[in-house]
């Protein structure tokens, strides 16, 4: 069986969270709903979408990154709620 490549903070498993890019060029959270290990693909489910949307992505595929941990917006929100 093939395996999926080694790719740094994404996890290929069903229910592995990341971030997909649609057809609209157009980033979102995601999740790896299934894997095709002989055609060495997954198909992502895009999180607050319908199913219909679900679509299959080459495990290699540039259009799959880690999700962000800390937006910079949140970032500077926790900041400003510091006490010292």
């Amino acid at each position: 069986m093939k395996t999926p490549p080694e790719r740094s903070g994404i996890t290929f498993e069903v229910g592995a969270q990341l971030e997909a890019r649609d057809r609209h060029k157009n980033w979102y959270t995601a999740s790896i709903e299934k894997i095709d290990y002989d055609k060495e693909r997954v198909l992502i489910h895009y999180r607050q979408w319908s199913r219909r949307h679900d679509e299959w992505f080459p495990w290699s595929s540039p259009y799959l990154r880690p999700m962000e941990r800390i937006s910079l917006r949140r970032q500077e929100v926790d900041l400003d709620t510091v006490h010292v």
